[in-house]
């Protein structure tokens, strides 16, 4: 049976191009990072403002233990110049300002107390050697700085352990007055300490002839040791010793500024 042409119809595929749509998410959280941001700023600009404008972190209270009353005063006139506000006062800055004002304190601590104090703490030099001029003794601190004058009777009690310098330059001092050099001091201490413990001699006085580039020592056996303030203490020392240990006889003194020399009398 045949068809007809007419009624048979051939039905073609359609080609179609795969194209992917993908929806984009409307944009709805861009307000979140706002309020964010001006949450930051908020607490950025509070956490300012009472660190440098509020009174909660402003300076009210100095508390200032060790002193004079007249060290204290310029205490006080020194911090009016720094700030008022403790995020800015820098502690450590201060004591050394108030050290290399005063040599004869030992020691400054300066503390920041928060919200709004702060301690200051100063510890005194205490007398190294009595340093005796003319007729007047006077407390030397280890700055070689004079902290005041004694009388004898003040010195056999209080002060007799200290060493005794005999300046014999006829210079004048007074109360405040730099002396000699901490290095000086120094030397004279190591001198001491170690002629009465290495060598088991025992010192009478120190003298001063005319420049403390010079230290001579007057020993209780009845001569007198010189030495250079400028070299090393121990190595004079040691030098000392064995020329002691020799047995010679000396009535007068024995000089060990000369380098690898000991000259005596």
């Amino acid at each position: 049976m045949g068809l007809k042409e007419d009624n048979f119809k051939v039905r073609q595929r359609r080609n179609y191009n795969a194209v992917l749509h993908v929806a984009t998410p409307k944009q709805t959280g861009g307000w979140r990072l706002w309020v964010l941001l001006i949450v930051f700023v908020l607490i950025l600009g509070g956490s300012v403002y009472m660190l440098f404008f509020s009174d909660y972190f402003r300076l009210r209270e100095v508390q200032i233990d060790g002193g004079s009353e007249e060290m204290k005063s310029s205490i006080h006139e020194m911090l009016n110049w720094e700030t008022d506000y403790m995020v800015l006062f820098d502690s450590k800055a201060f004591a050394s300002s108030l050290e290399n004002k005063w040599d004869e304190l030992a020691q400054v601590n300066v503390n920041k107390v928060w919200p709004n104090k702060i301690e200051i703490v100063l510890v005194p030099e205490v007398a190294k050697i009595v340093w005796h001029s003319g007729e007047k003794l006077f407390l030397v601190n280890s700055a070689g700085i004079i902290l005041g004058r004694i009388e004898e009777d003040e010195r056999l009690s209080k002060y007799v352990d200290l060493p005794v310098v005999d300046d014999l330059s006829g210079l004048f001092f007074e109360d405040g007055d730099r002396v000699v050099g901490r290095d000086f001091v120094l030397f004279l201490e190591t001198v001491k300490f170690d002629i009465e413990t290495s060598i088991k001699k025992e010192v009478e006085a120190f003298e001063v002839v005319e420049t403390t580039f010079e230290l001579h020592v007057k020993m209780k056996d009845g001569f007198s040791v010189y030495f250079d303030a400028l070299r090393d203490p121990q190595t004079q020392v040691e030098k000392l010793s064995i020329f002691l240990k020799n047995d010679i006889f000396v009535n007068d003194y024995i000089d060990l500024r000369v380098p690898g020399k000991v000259y005596y009398k």
